[in-house]
């Protein structure tokens, strides 16, 4: 017997989809894959998505297979939503991932702040007292800078099981590669941390603990910001076309 749920968000990043399940405000679970969420029955779809527009319309269809007839509301960046003001010129050539993050983000702390995403990319945003999203940087991840180094440099060959951990400068491929871009994270999140060291830090994405846990930065880890802001957006379209 399904299970009734208010929303199922859907968050297709460049890797993966996370399917997060809402009643009401209340985050109920987070799976990682559609034939996970058979169980349940939504009323509302909310679908958000970095992906290209074949990608989007294959998953559309698998989705509405599983749940035919649902409210469907996609999310896009805006100039304005929930309170929040975009800082792009074009508010649509902002990721809604990141989008959704600083407006999940704004609600959960009501002050300045700046979200880290660490991920495949590391996504900096910044918002300021009054919900004026600022602007951000987008950087490579610790995965994407390995493989961009080891794609592009001959000589440079190792296997994962070749990365330990050790102590002092790398005495290895493995380790010079995969502690020179740490460092180089790292350092990125230092500079920024000196401009912003007065905001409320919030961090989410799968590498987000083991980079900030190196810094001497104050955060707190919030895993489901894009789900926040997306059920908030939601929300708010589904009263506006009432």
């Amino acid at each position: 017997m399904s299970v009734e749920i208010d929303v199922l968000v859907i968050d297709a990043g460049n890797t993966s989809v996370k399917f997060t399940a809402f009643n009401k405000e209340s985050v109920l679970w987070v799976r990682q894959s559609l034939s996970e969420c058979l169980d349940c029955d939504p009323k509302a779809i909310y679908f958000a998505s970095v992906r290209s527009e074949e990608q989007d319309v294959a998953l559309r269809e698998s989705i509405e297979q599983c749940f035919p007839d649902r409210r469907w509301v996609t999310l896009e960046s805006s100039m304005e939503a929930c309170g929040v003001m975009n800082a792009y010129e074009e508010p649509k050539r902002l990721g809604v991932d990141r989008w959704l993050s600083v407006i999940g983000a704004y609600h959960f702390v009501k002050n300045g702040l700046v979200v880290v995403d660490a991920g495949t990319a590391i996504k900096f945003d910044a918002v300021n007292l009054n919900g004026r999203h600022l602007g951000g940087y987008i950087a490579p991840g610790l995965g994407m800078m390995e493989k961009a180094l080891l794609a592009n440099t001959a000589r440079i060959r190792y296997d994962v099981t070749e990365v330990v951990q050790g102590e002092g400068l790398p005495n290895s491929t493995a380790r010079a590669v995969s502690e020179g871009c740490l460092e180089m994270a790292l350092g990125f999140l230092e500079r920024l941390y000196a401009q912003y060291a007065d905001h409320t830090w919030l961090i989410t994405g799968g590498d987000a603990k083991t980079l900030m846990g190196l810094l001497d930065i104050p955060w707190t880890h919030q895993e489901n910001l894009v789900a926040l802001g997306a059920k908030l957006v939601g929300d708010e379209q589904i009263r506006g076309n009432k």
